[in-house]
């Protein structure tokens, strides 16, 4: 939240903080799946980027889901920015990269926030990738 004094982002570990990352940490250690609903400014987000900053990168990966694209690339795109890989190539020649990226750089855990928003295509592409790394 933004505190209306300081007039820069607080991260507040509230009871609802807690809890949150107690279950990311927990499905993060036993390779499972959640899908976490809250509402609209709870911390959701604010608990991801913690987690993120104190987990050390780049054991976590956390991307923001697409909004209005439920293309197969919209989510390829969003997992290479935040690897920090070009987006240079079609998306046939990048996504078999993705996954060995997401190896040689470490990552254990992927996070996605407002994972309402993605499409059933998104699920199984991201299921594809959990799949391939176990």
């Amino acid at each position: 939240m933004t505190h209306p004094l300081f007039r820069q982002e607080m991260f507040i570990e509230t009871a609802f903080e807690r809890r949150f990352q107690a279950m990311l940490r927990a499905a993060w250690h036993q390779r499972s799946w959640h899908v976490i609903v809250a509402d609209p400014g709870s911390g959701k987000t604010m608990g991801i980027r913690d987690m993120v900053r104190t987990a050390g990168a780049p054991a976590i990966l956390a991307v923001t889901a697409p909004k209005n694209d439920e293309s197969e690339q919209a989510l390829g795109n969003q997992l290479f920015t935040a690897l920090g890989l070009p987006l240079r190539g079609r998306w046939s020649e990048r996504k078999p990269k993705l996954m060995g990226s997401m190896v040689q750089f470490g990552v254990t855990c992927l996070i996605v926030d407002d994972a309402h928003d993605l499409s059933l295509a998104h699920l199984m592409d991201i299921k594809e990738l959990t799949d391939q790394g176990r």
